[in-house]
């Protein structure tokens, strides 16, 4: 899995409900006509065309992550669940958001540390520039740019809090047990692992 600058991406939960929808009500839907189906249906809700490839890339992307059975579970469970389904289909995906849950997020709670600050996205991103030539090689402003979404996608996903003081608490989502055993079984164990710690 390679390191994506994903400037334009954001978390899609309406959207990624709305595709598994669109799947699961149409089995004749394959990975080569989703886009027209899609599109057809209007599931994205893109403002434009340019909106909508860049929504469709993203599902795109992450939709073979999820399972028949965890798109009913993203579509029909409470929003932290769904939330949580969405990230695993990103970590998933995203090589840098999920080394950020493992390396940073995971350590600080296994040493009873809750909180993350700036420098320590900050730090994260200059670790991967030394350990990437692409990372290293991205403009300023897409590091910064990653460096908000991870902060976005890790709060919608429900495993960050923003606070007052502009540091962020780790929260740990209670997640339904048939969510995980599906994963366990049938889908990507490290991902889980990494957002179980």
């Amino acid at each position: 899995m390679e390191y994506r600058a994903i400037t334009k991406e954001n978390f899609y939960l309406k959207e990624i409900k709305n595709t598994c929808r669109l799947i699961l009500k149409n089995p004749e839907i394959t990975s080569e006509n989703l886009k027209l189906s899609l599109k057809e249906s209007d599931s994205l809700e893109a403002s434009s065309e340019e909106n909508f490839k860049t929504k469709f890339m993203s599902i795109n992307r992450r939709i073979p992550a999820l399972t028949p059975t965890l798109q009913k579970f993203l579509i029909e469970k409470s929003i932290e669940n769904s939330s949580f389904i969405n990230l695993y289909s990103i970590l998933s995906v995203e090589r840098l958001i999920a080394e950020f849950m493992d390396e940073v997020v995971k350590n600080k709670y296994y040493n009873y540390d809750y909180s993350v600050y700036e420098k320590d996205f900050r730090e994260f991103i200059l670790s991967k520039e030394e350990q990437s030539e692409k990372v290293n090689n991205w403009f300023e402003a897409s590091k910064k740019k990653m460096i908000v979404k991870i902060k976005n996608f890790l709060i919608e996903g429900g495993f960050l809090k923003k606070e007052k003081d502009g540091s962020f608490k780790i929260v740990k989502p209670i997640i339904d047990e048939d969510i995980i055993r599906e994963i366990q079984e049938n889908g990507n164990k490290e991902i889980l692992k990494i957002m179980l710690y």
